[in-house]
């Protein structure tokens, strides 16, 4: 074979190669390509988790004013008075530690800087008395402000009584809560890819929202609605 044939299918050889080589490259490039763009699908779900749960911790806030036009026997009335509301309230079984309460405020309606002696006021002196009582019980709370209204009645008292519950447990559900919420995230991207004729891959990103406490309805602040949504991202596939 002569030198210039052997070049020849030299060149032959290399052309040959050099296509083929293209021809794998682009069929590579073409599967890469259609590979990052399955990535690309992805569908974003919520998924909500609400508990109810009875408060564990109420706040009971006692508050009633007096009036008199002598000082001391209005001072004296409010100790008389309040003796009477802790009385109640121990023997309901609430403890020193959980009852809190201060000095009255006193008014002094003459010593007001707008007072006109022509003015005709009726009792010049006035005390408003507040007593707080911090407690677990939240049971007993209720039956004793019910006796604490009616007694003060009987004394031509009127008594204002309001309740703050609370719920401290949070910590303790907010583990199931999440694995609740991105359990229902996970069937609301399946309901999905089910109806696009795809499947779940894997999670993509997942964010939890806030825990919102709130009181179930106006009627029942006793009983609180814990409520949580996390936001997960996942591939089509």
């Amino acid at each position: 074979m002569s030198t210039s044939q052997l070049t020849v299918k030299k060149i032959t050889i290399l052309g040959v190669s050099m296509i083929l080589s293209a021809l794998v490259l682009g069929m590579m490039m073409v599967r890469t390509v259609k590979t990052f763009k399955s990535y690309d699908d992805t569908v974003k779900v919520r998924g909500l988790c609400e508990r109810e749960v009875p408060a564990d911790r109420v706040v009971m806030r006692i508050s009633y004013r007096l009036q008199n036009n002598d000082f001391i026997s209005l001072r004296n009335s409010v100790a008389t008075i309040n003796n009477e509301i802790v009385s109640m309230l121990k023997k309901s079984g609430f403890t020193d530690d959980e009852i809190k309460y201060g000095m009255a405020d006193y008014t002094d309606r003459y010593g007001n800087y707008y007072y006109d002696s022509d003015d005709k006021i009726r009792y010049r002196y006035t005390a408003d008395q507040n007593i707080n009582v911090f407690t677990s019980k939240v049971q007993d709370v209720e039956k004793v402000k019910n006796s604490i209204e009616s007694e003060l009645l009987k004394q031509n008292i009127i008594v204002s009584i309001y309740n703050s519950y609370e719920y401290n447990g949070l910590n303790e559900i907010k583990p199931s809560m999440i694995a609740e919420s991105l359990e229902n995230a996970r069937n609301a991207a399946d309901e999905f890819a089910k109806n696009s004729r795809s499947k779940i891959g894997k999670m993509r990103t997942a964010s939890q929202g806030y825990f919102e406490v709130e009181n179930l309805d106006e009627n029942t602040p006793q009983i609180k609605k814990i409520r949580v949504v996390t936001t997960v991202e996942y591939y089509l596939k």
